[in-house]
């Protein structure tokens, strides 16, 4: 079908089977099309068949000029269609078809606003203005005028491109006079649409006064507040979420004390949902960029994360290049503000990928935060080199665009590229910080200071005087340094941030201590502490995200710490210990026991009180551990009986005297019994099982005379009553059985050992116990050398001595072993939730650990198109297991990320599922000698030994065999021991 052809059927059809025709006929719907359509017309008029040419103007009117306007036209097709329309008013004008003539003006002032031809429109809007005067059509005046005002404040944006001040000044009061004599007239229409029209004014009107235009924050909020009631009862659900939006940025975009970001988030909310529903896109994607920044700078990283993925899934549907690299980039910052490195790298990279290939106009400010992202991640990396190449990478695209913006004479361009220099040149203060250069490192601040200042960037403010502080603080200049902390606080209130708020106000605690008053530094720092642990709240049931932002609060805890052994409080600095510690898996512990109980609990670090009943219900003695800086050592032991006994431990002189560091000395502790060599590929099967490391003792007992010979004292003599170890850092990773006192005896022999990641945990994990024990399972799991699944390139080697192992255990337990091909990943997860005890006689891999959320994995027979590899989290996205006892008899399974939450690994990932008592691994262990322990360990435990009593005694029996702790000091009890899990033998 040619354009005549389209005519005629146009022509010819029923009436309203036209909108079908265009959208059946699109490919032939442009400005040529319009102008057959007017030579067309032009024709029926000479002829005088007014009927036919009235039909067509109104099919070109009312249906080709919404099909034209809704299309994907350029400019210049536009700019066509408007010479055309031009035409076809002039007939209208000279036949006085005023009605068709008015909404054809409508539609040229559309496609003149599309083209930013803003002059035309406002000449077509004040022609339609005088044929709605003079026909007395108020709602027509009003709409008028309120496009006028919509016109007037696209040449506000026009003059301020061109840097025309004044000009824009006189079009934006034109705008708002528009609007205010629009809104008089709509005042006065008592009917739903004029209502509608009176609620679009008002937000227009409300608008104007939020940014970028001249700002009045409580104009904007008290003309949207209004809009918002009107738009609320008359149920007109766009006019409500434009309002919401225009009140929502009047918070978001207010400087000083005005800014609050809490209430902008209660306004996008809301408005974004409307948005959804009424299929307003756009806008959508406005309100989830307010709402991710938003929750950002309130430090709800979670929630920012989840709308940002909402605005990358938007953006790839879209094909949108800009908002995908956009949503990428926040995602960046905000896996960076949880200390997730790899995850926020990651999003930084795909984002500068994409703005690489954008113009510098377009993508260079985006691909100048990209650049900065990266070289945060290396700063933190430590990585200093690198990350100053990306900051100066940055600064030269910055200075580029500084040009671009004088040359074109752009004021809103050349502060983009202010701001862009500011914020690399603050970072590169850190470098030269971090480097000890610090006259070099406040002269790049005092450069970022004045450019933010001047752009009045609060949030960058409050951050470059926060960290000018810190410059004052490493060259002793003490009170500077508090005036400048307390400078950037006042900020951080102001923007309700409360990350920011709680390392200022670690800032000034350590200030404070530096000057002597140590009271004032206790009470900021606790209200540092109070600070972060709101922000954890607001991470939900994010674990991996409550785990990894801990590594950037430990700073506080630590200093009160320190605070609180200054001022002689060393039981309240035991507190701030727990409360520093195992946070993310106390809470999630408490959450699944939540599930048993009839009302929800409130979680809270336990006190003093609480710590000793603790004990005291374990009847066994507390060892807690806290290093400060790895100078200082502080000890407590909490008995039985309640009693507290501490000792702090200067480290210095010590390490000093072994010439190494205390993470140091416990690597080369455990090379010297071989703990670091693998047991995991090979082509022979031989692991050489029977070799005797003959290793040197002498760090064993240098870990012995740091770590317990302080509290001998305090320990008990009986040796089957159980000592539990809460370990921090490095010191998850000591062997305590293997540790030797100076006559060469070893800590096992003295002592039931068992550890914990902290001391609520263990209350925890008996509630955990008292509940599996209630369900009575007499099911077992036993699985031994399985078929083992492939790893890269690499064949692993099999274990005949966890095959025999498995094998012995079994009968012992009533049970029968998964050997082989039959143990697959799918049958073993499968009976999982009904075994009492579990053991798991296999590989265990700690390799690739940084790719991991929660590294480490079991080796199980592969299956279909299951791999065979059980990881640590897939486990703890298990629901609630039953089982009393896990035995993770494989390699390195007590092992994984040490962080301030414990070590993060497979032991955790058991512990988290509600196992109470886990037996874990500390390295590779033999394969032979583990078999015959885990044997003893079982007989042990027939014979009506508690876990504890059953791990020494057979610690003991295959020392006697096999004397190199490598062969019988790997396992380590994680959790409870107090209950016996059979009945003594008669």
């Amino acid at each position: 079908m040619d354009n005549k052809e389209l005519i005629e059927a146009l022509l010819n059809c029923a009436n309203g089977e036209e909108p079908a025709i265009l959208r059946a006929n699109q490919n032939l719907i442009d400005a040529r099309l319009v102008q057959t359509m007017l030579d067309y017309a032009t024709n029926l008029a000479t002829r005088n068949d007014i009927q036919t040419f009235e039909r067509l103007i109104k099919i070109v009117v009312f249906n080709l000029l919404v099909t034209l306007k809704n299309g994907n036209f350029g400019s210049q097709e536009f700019s066509k269609a408007i010479e055309y329309y031009e035409q076809l008013l002039t007939i209208c004008q000279e036949r006085s078809y005023q009605q068709i003539e008015m909404i054809l003006l409508c539609y040229i002032r559309f496609f003149y606003r599309n083209t930013h031809n803003y002059a035309k429109a406002i000449e077509s809007s004040k022609r339609l203005l005088a044929i709605a005067q003079s026909f007395e059509k108020p709602f027509f005046q009003a709409e008028t005028l309120f496009h006028l005002g919509i016109d007037y404040q696209g040449l506000w944006h026009l003059d301020m491109a061109r840097n025309n001040l004044d000009s824009a000044r006189n079009n934006l009061d034109s705008a708002r006079n528009n609007y205010e004599r629009g809104l008089a007239i709509a005042e006065q229409i008592d009917i739903e649409a004029g209502k509608k029209l009176l609620v679009d004014i008002l937000n227009a009107l409300g608008r104007s006064y939020n940014p970028p235009y001249s700002w009045d924050k409580d104009k904007a909020i008290d003309i949207c507040t209004r809009s918002l009631g009107i738009a609320q009862e008359i149920g007109y659900r766009h006019g409500e979420a434009v309002a919401l939006t225009c009140i929502g940025k009047a918070h978001y975009s207010a400087g000083g004390e005005s800014r609050n970001f809490p209430e902008a988030i209660k306004c996008y909310e809301p408005a974004k949902v409307i948005f959804q529903e009424t299929g307003d896109l756009e806008k959508e994607v406005d309100a989830l960029y307010h709402l991710q920044d938003s929750y950002y700078y309130t430090s709800n990283y979670g929630e920012a994360i989840k709308l940002n993925e909402e605005r990358l899934a938007i953006a790839r549907d879209l094909k949108n290049d800009f908002l995908e690299a956009s949503a990428l980039f926040c995602l960046g910052t905000d896996y960076q503000a949880l200390d997730q490195l790899a995850e926020a790298k990651k999003y930084y990279q795909q984002s500068l990928n994409i703005t690489n290939e954008l113009d510098i106009e377009a993508g260079g400010e985006l691909k100048i935060s990209c650049l900065q992202g990266l070289g945060g991640y290396h700063t933190r990396k430590r990585e200093l080199a690198e990350a100053e190449k990306y900051y100066q990478d940055s600064l030269d695209i910055a200075e580029k665009i500084l040009d671009i913006a004088k040359k074109k004479n752009d004021d809103r361009f050349r502060e983009m590229a202010l701001q862009k220099k500011a914020n690399a040149l603050q970072p590169l203060a850190g470098i030269y910080y971090n480097r000890g250069e610090l006259d070099q490192a406040l002269s790049y601040n005092k450069q970022s200071l004045e450019i933010k200042l001047r752009l009045k960037d609060q949030i960058g403010t409050g951050n470059s005087i926060g960290f000018r502080g810190s410059i004052y603080l490493a060259r002793g200049e003490y009170p500077e340094a508090l005036n400048e902390f307390k400078q950037s606080l006042e900020i951080m209130k102001q923007l309700r941030n409360y990350s920011g708020e709680a390392s200022t106000l670690t800032d000034i605690g350590l200030a404070l201590l530096y000057l002597g008053q140590i009271e004032e530094a206790e009470h900021n720092l606790r209200e540092g502490i109070n600070l972060w642990e709101s922000v954890r709240g607001k991470l939900e049931d994010r674990d991996d995200f409550k785990v990894s932002i801990f590594e950037q609060q430990a700073r506080t805890y630590q200093l009160l710490q320190a605070t609180l052994i200054d001022r002689e409080k060393p039981l309240a600095a035991l507190e701030i210990a727990e409360r520093g510690r195992a946070r993310a898996l106390v809470e999630l512990l408490s959450k699944d026991l939540e599930g048993q109980l009839a009302e929800k609990r409130e979680i809270t670090s336990p006190t003093l009180q609480q710590i000793q009943q603790i004990a005291k219900e374990q009847n066994a003695t507390l060892v807690e551990y806290s290093i400060l800086w790895s100078s200082t050592l502080l000890i407590w032991v909490i008995k039985p009986t309640v009693e507290i006994a501490f000792r702090l431990v200067d480290l210095k002189p010590l390490l000093q005297e072994f010439n190494t560091s205390l993470e140091d000395l416990v690597a080369i502790a455990r090379q010297s019994i071989g703990a670091t060599r693998t047991r995991f590929v090979g082509s022979d099967g031989d692991d050489n099982d029977n070799e005797i490391i003959q290793g040197n003792n002498k760090q064993l007992q240098q870990l012995y005379q740091i770590l317990i010979e302080p509290i001998t004292e305090f320990l008990p003599k009986d040796a089957d009553e159980r000592v539990i170890f809460i370990p921090q850092n490095s010191l998850f990773l000591v062997p305590f059985p293997a540790l030797q006192d100076a006559s060469g005896k070893y800590l096992i022999s003295q002592h039931t050992i068992l550890t914990a990641p902290s001391i609520q945990v263990l209350e925890i994990t008996r509630q955990h116990q008292q509940r599996v024990q209630k369900m009575e399972l007499q099911d077992v799991l036993v699985v031994g050398n399985p078929t083992m699944p492939p790893f890269k390139s690499h064949q692993l080697i099999p274990l005949p001595g966890a095959e025999q192992e498995a094998k012995q255990i079994a009968p012992l337990l009533n049970t029968e072993a998964f050997i082989g091909s039959e143990a697959t990943k799918v049958a073993i997860v499968e009976r999982m939730p009904t075994a009492r005890i579990i053991h798991l006689a296999t590989h265990g891999l700690l390799d690739d650990a940084d790719e991991l959320k929660v590294p480490g994995a079991i080796a199980l027979a592969p299956s279909g198109t299951d791999d065979g590899w059980l990881t640590a989290t897939e486990i703890m996205n298990l629901k609630m297991l039953k089982a009393e006892l896990v035995v993770l008899s494989a390699c390195n399974t007590g092992q994984g990320r040490l962080t301030g939450d414990g070590v993060i690994g497979l032991s955790r990932s058991f512990i988290s599922r509600g196992v109470p008592s886990v037996i874990a691994s500390l390295w590779s262990v033999p394969d032979a000698p583990t078999a015959s322990f885990m044997v003893e360990f079982y007989q042990n435990l027939q014979r009506g030994d508690n876990k504890a009593q059953a791990l020494r005694q057979a610690m003991l029996t295959i020392k006697e065999k096999h004397p190199n702790p490598i062969d019988w000091a790997a396992f380590t009890l994680i959790g409870e021991a107090s209950q016996s899990i059979f009945q003594k033998a008669a």
